[in-house]
């Protein structure tokens, strides 16, 4: 492929930009960044490439745009939990310049059960909720021709591109496609040896493929400048598009409480999925949110998951305290797999029936909807051993338990995150109880002030724009095709 570059560059393929052949995939550029180390002047020969790449989908935009054709744009997820976008697929929805949909892939690399499972509820989920989505399965795998044909924009929800089928690869697209990488979560992870963002981004094709990625935190915008080959030049500052609608609720509802004179945040409920015993005044009980990550990798160093230990002390305390405190237990997306994969649980049958003890009780019951921002700003606490999750909680400034587990290993931003929760063991029982007995029940919660500063310093990105995530990304692609 590299040879296909170089015998393209002396016949001119690229001397006129808007004239490069389809025949220049995504997977040119992976060939040229898998082998620039092996290359005199590699790097700064892909870098050459990579203007050229993007340089062609800017122009393909702009002339569409030009044109009065519709830019087409395919928002790729294998899961409805996992996807970011939906603010920024309704402001194109609303454009008529724009007709974007969503395209659902399988996640191989696991039990078929879990692979269809997972692939049929998300496409339910994607067509209960009004977007246009296509599923990339029929009789067989589809690929991009079979989807709608090549798209002008791809917006990428997950890096690990490998865990799809390979036809619906990126790698497959023509130059002319741009890509965008929109994560659904913050980047906090370290390893011992501290190099897991060098590691990470140095050594992902993906990053250095994207045209844009949005970065949620400054902190983020700068380790891809750090470590990156194209050293920042294509990372967009514009927070967590995920966030942008817990941001939306929060705001909503300290209007409407401002409006009445009331305090901001007021405590009611709401009409998320809060289950209350018959008995029991809604008012007076506390929200909580049990919300445990899909890692389930006990030996990892790289794993946080404490569920292994706690998976049924949380069903004993939803039982003890079921007149005060009502439970919303939001599993990881991978917790199905994963706990029958790690041998928590004997099979998926198994774990269906533990989320089965969590609905039969009068105060708690599994979270259906992966839409949780109206769950995140209902809720009076999070505990979680998630710590992109915690991060994203610590918008609502609400107390957070953040249960550990010796491997952990977190960067600098991580490290200034958990100093705004509180901290647990994720096997100490007592402790774990004693924070819902003493913040949750008694209310002598002692770190608001360290919440507030947290939010404020790094996780409040509207704050030098007023602008949500999904507005800065719609600037951005609105400046390709003017070509501003």
């Amino acid at each position: 492929m590299i040879k296909e570059i170089v015998a393209g560059s002396d016949r001119g393929d690229f001397q006129k930009i808007s004239d490069i052949p389809d025949s220049y995939t995504y997977e040119h550029l992976a060939a040229l960044f898998a082998l620039k180390g092996q290359l005199d002047g590699g790097e700064l020969f892909y870098r050459q490439v990579y203007h050229l790449a993007m340089a062609r989908g800017e122009a393909h935009l702009r002339r569409k745009a030009g044109s009065g054709e519709r830019i087409q744009v395919a928002f790729l997820t294998y899961s409805a939990a996992l996807w970011p976008a939906k603010n920024l697929y309704r402001d194109m929805e609303a454009d008529e310049r724009f007709h974007p949909c969503v395209i659902v892939p399988l996640r191989i690399g696991r039990d078929g059960t879990s692979i269809v499972t997972e692939y049929n509820q998300t496409l339910q989920w994607f067509r209960k909720n009004g977007f246009e989505v296509i599923g990339g399965l029929t009789d067989r795998i589809l690929g991009w021709n079979e989807l709608g044909g090549v798209p002008d924009l791809v917006i990428h929800s997950s890096s690990d591109y490998e865990c799809i089928p390979p036809k619906h690869h990126f790698l497959q697209l023509p130059w002319r496609c741009l890509n965008l990488y929109a994560p659904v979560g913050l980047f906090l992870q370290e390893n011992s040896g501290h190099t897991y963002a060098k590691d990470i981004i140095s050594d992902r094709d993906f990053f250095s493929m994207m045209w844009r990625i949005c970065a949620g935190t400054e902190f983020e915008r700068k380790q891809y400048e750090e470590y990156g080959l194209l050293e920042g030049e294509n990372v967009l500052s514009s927070g967590l598009l995920k966030a942008d609608a817990l941001w939306e609720k929060l705001m909503a509802k300290n209007a409407e409480a401002q409006k009445n004179g009331e305090a901001q945040d007021p405590d009611v409920a709401s009409d998320t999925e809060w289950k209350y015993p018959e008995h029991a005044a809604p008012s007076k009980c506390k929200r909580v949110i049990i919300s445990p990550m899909g890692d389930l990798q006990p030996e990892s160093e790289g794993s946080c998951d404490t569920f292994f230990e706690n998976a049924f002390f949380w069903i004993y305390l939803a039982k003890k305290y079921q007149d005060s405190v009502t439970f919303l237990f939001r599993p990881h997306p991978d917790l199905r797999y994963m706990t029958v994969k790690g041998g928590l649980f004997a099979s998926h049958e198994a774990y269906d029936a533990y989320l089965e003890q969590w609905n039969s009780l009068p105060n708690a019951r599994v979270m259906s909807d992966p839409e949780e921002a109206d769950a995140f700003r209902s809720s009076d606490v999070m505990i979680t051993d998630d710590v992109s999750c915690a991060g994203e909680y610590l918008v609502t400034r609400k107390p957070v338990l953040y249960l550990t587990r010796p491997q952990q290993k977190f960067n600098a931003l991580g490290e200034k995150l958990l100093e705004a929760t509180y901290r647990a063991p994720g096997k100490r029982y007592a402790e774990i109880e004693r924070f819902l007995t003493e913040v949750v029940l008694k209310g002598q919660d002692t770190m608001q002030e360290q919440r507030d500063t947290v939010c404020a310093e790094y996780l409040n990105y509207r704050s030098g724009t007023g602008k949500f995530a999904h507005e800065i990304v719609m600037e951005e692609i609105e400046r390709a095709i003017s070509g501003m």
